[in-house]
């Protein structure tokens, strides 16, 4: 369920924000492009659409861009880089004081707390697909950001090695993927940086759960009876 938001709602939002931050630095070709919309139809690859169903990773459709008619390229590109991680990390930061909000009101509701799980599990996809975004592998965003403050020379080795790079960088994502999915997530390295990130984010998340008051509530609901706790 959580899964499928994050591809029908979470995702698209995300790609739509950045399509609406390129149009507003002048740069309209993603909205030439249908991007500027909220159609997860417009946003989702197959393959990655997939990988997201199965293995809860995944990728969308790259962004084109036309920077002929930015007035500032380096920030412009710089910030229309940043737009789908910042949209995501807000995402995980309004869905998880929603999630924790509406299961902290409810008496004994096994229907609350349900949507509290669907809830806070879209949050940390959002969260990973926040965190996969600034990963500095073209064609992420992440290294947008970095190709914008690097030096000549790795510019100039990026252009004249690009089929290879772009080749490598897939592999390289394909493989952080599966050692997370082979692992079961002992040895993944968008988990670390999620865990990071969480940890910074932990400030703004303004409702707290008490996660022993929760399994009590859910066991007095399926149970009906006061479970009795030392």
């Amino acid at each position: 369920m959580s899964r499928g938001l994050l591809l029908t709602a979470f995702m698209p939002a995300a790609c739509f924000f950045k399509a609406w931050v390129s149009k507003m630095l002048g740069d309209r070709m993603p909205e030439s492009d249908g991007r500027l919309s909220l159609d997860f139809r417009r946003h989702t690859d197959r393959i990655g659409m997939m990988m997201v169903i199965v293995f809860g990773f995944g990728f969308g459709h790259e962004m084109k861009h036309d920077i002929s008619n930015m007035k500032h390229m380096k920030r412009d590109i710089t910030l229309i880089s940043l737009a789908a991680p910042i949209a995501y990390f807000f995402m995980y930061i309004l869905l998880y004081n929603l999630a924790i909000l509406i299961f902290s009101i409810s008496f004994s509701s096994f229907l609350l707390a349900s949507i509290y799980f669907i809830l806070s599990e879209a949050a940390e996809s959002c969260l990973a697909f926040g965190v996969i975004a600034l990963l500095p592998l073209p064609p992420l965003d992440g290294f947008q950001i970095f190709y914008q403050f690097s030096w000549p020379k790795f510019r100039r080795w990026y252009f004249s090695h690009y089929q290879k790079i772009m080749y490598w960088s897939r592999m390289i994502l394909y493989g952080i993927f599966l050692l997370a999915i082979i692992t079961d997530g002992e040895l993944s390295l968008i988990g670390f940086l999620s865990d990071l990130w969480a940890k910074l984010f932990n400030q703004l998340i303004f409702f707290r759960l008490d996660y022993f008051k929760m399994t009590e509530k859910i066991l007095r609901y399926i149970f009906r009876f006061d479970a009795v706790i030392d």
